[in-house]
């Protein structure tokens, strides 16, 4: 715990500042949207995730910073380092995303809270541990960020692809895009055991040390 409280004091207030606008234009557009807006889905699904993820790359970053190589040889466990350094930024986009929740739920109630963080979750998940696993993988700074924006941006224009037998069950935004087969929770749940899936693959690396850059 005392680690984690340490990488948010590494983490610094920008993030906070962020998350906390968003979290303040996410309330503006509650109040103001309108019907026609499905915020529930769209806030929760697609743009708190992809917030979430740009916090790990740019403020939970491992290999592209500057004292890597010190963290590295003194760390017992590189390994140990890199999970703490996600939880302490994941976490903190976690809680702004539940404040969202709870402001979306009190002004707009369109579906419930523990709905919302079960929308959330799985994709803010595999999102942040594919932009970790960029990250520990290539050493150049913004790197992983832009891949996984790179990632994001597509998913958001392939909803074409969910014609394809199977898709649907890994695609990132399936009640954005509209849920037609009604499968959103085994989608979930497909994207959290792909989260699952490249952590061991970050922890191999982490144990063998072999970067690709």
């Amino acid at each position: 715990m005392r680690r984690l409280i340490f990488e948010k004091k590494i983490m610094g207030i920008n993030a906070l500042l962020i998350f906390a606008s968003l979290t303040a234009v996410v309330a503006l557009l509650a109040y103001f949207g309108g019907e026609l807006l499905n915020l529930s889905n769209i806030g929760f699904e697609v743009i708190y995730p992809y917030m979430t993820t740009i916090a790990v790359g740019e403020w939970g970053k491992t290999r592209s910073d500057t004292n890597f190589d010190i963290i590295a040889a003194q760390s017992k466990s590189l390994f140990e380092w890199v999970v703490i350094r996600f939880w302490a930024v994941f976490l903190t986009g976690s809680l702004f995303a539940f404040i969202g929740m709870v402001i979306v739920f009190l002004i707009r109630r369109e579906i419930a809270i523990c709905e919302m963080e079960i929308l959330y979750f799985p994709p803010a998940f595999f999102l942040s541990t594919l932009c970790a696993f960029f990250g520990i993988s290539l050493s150049r700074e913004h790197t992983a960020t832009l891949i996984t924006g790179i990632y994001w941006i597509l998913s958001m224009l392939a909803r074409s692809l969910l014609r394809i037998p199977g898709v649907e069950y890994v695609y990132l935004f399936i009640r954005f895009a509209g849920d037609a087969n009604d499968i959103w929770l085994m989608n979930k749940i497909a994207l959290t055991l792909l989260g699952l899936g490249f952590w061991i693959v970050i922890y191999l690396l982490c144990r063998k040390r072999v970067f690709i850059e």
